[in-house]
């Protein structure tokens, strides 16, 4: 019998039309700070460009594996690779998901890596990783801004840092259950475009898992690890999990992961290191994750740089 989640039903909802007005500001700050998650609504994205880019992952995905096994590979850091992954467990079944990675910035460096069917994969979604990335820079600045901090601040680190897209693939009709166990993100910022509901978040309030619904033609945006770290634990990362409903057929998503350079260290902002607010967390880097990931421990990350 398939759980159900109570609709988390507050969520903010961020009009980044009105993104530098300082009360959408405050509204960046409320949303980091008590959900480590938001909605993003007219981001200027056309409708089009996200259906492109979920109609171009669904056709690769149905392809052959024969077609997909020249990217098959368990590298996580392996700039463009794909997995089938079954990983954590939920009502004793096992979590299963087929999983796209990209690296994406700059483009010019990895879109020949990329997969070449379909056909126009690499010029749909190459103009989908470049909108989004323009809107997580401007996202990146409010934010900065939200914690009182220069919006200009490490911004040109953040221009120049990594953008990695993950694609999921959660079909319908297995013999184990689609889905994603509970993490948080390591990166500054995500942002997820969803084809269908499935995406559940942990409520800091009474710690129940809500689902998150679907609002057409927005896009999620999550808190990450090295945003908490920036933040000196001001905001959160998100805990998050997928658990897609049969009745919706196979969901897809496609998560960008914006943070710094790959060997760039992230530490608290001095200006958020007081006596009242002592350095929390030790700086580390994106390789430093991925190192972490490549060792199989199974020790959160964001734990392991705690001070």
């Amino acid at each position: 019998m398939e759980e159900t989640a109570q609709i988390f039903e507050k969520l903010p909802i961020i009009n980044f039309s009105l993104l530098h007005r300082d009360s959408v500001i405050k509204q960046i700050h409320e949303a980091c700070q008590n959900f480590g998650f938001f909605h993003v609504i007219n981001h200027g994205i056309p409708d089009s460009v996200l259906e492109e880019a979920l109609n171009v992952n669904s056709m690769f995905f149905d392809m052959p594996m024969a077609m997909k096994k020249e990217l098959l590979s368990d590298d996580v850091q392996k700039p463009a690779r794909f997995s089938k992954i079954q990983v954590g467990c939920h009502e004793d079944r096992m979590l299963s998901r087929d999983f796209l990675k990209l690296y994406a910035h700059p483009l010019h460096h990895f879109l020949n890596l990329w997969p070449s069917n379909p056909l126009n994969y690499r010029e749909k979604m190459g103009m989908y990783a470049t909108e989004v990335r323009k809107l997580g820079i401007e996202l990146f600045g409010a934010i900065m801004e939200s914690l009182n901090l220069s919006p200009t601040h490490l911004k040109r680190n953040f221009e120049h840092g990594a953008q990695l897209v993950g694609i999921n693939s959660y079909p319908s009709g297995s013999d184990v259950k689609a889905g994603t166990s509970a993490h948080t993100d390591h990166s500054i910022i995500t942002i997820l475009l969803q084809s269908s509901p499935g995406l559940h978040i942990l409520d800091r309030s009474d710690g129940a898992w809500k689902s998150v619904g679907k609002i057409k033609g927005s896009l999620e945006v999550f808190v990450g690890d090295h945003l908490e770290v920036i933040s000196n634990g001001l905001y959160k990362s998100v805990m998050h999990r997928v658990l897609p409903s049969s009745n919706n057929g196979s969901r897809l998503s496609i998560a960008n992961f914006h943070s710094l350079g790959m060997d760039d260290i992230v530490e608290p902002a001095t200006e958020l290191v007081d006596e009242e607010h002592p350095k929390r967390y030790k700086g580390s880097s994106l390789r430093d994750f991925l190192e972490h990931l490549s060792s199989k421990d199974t020790t959160p990350f964001i734990q392991t740089i705690k001070i």
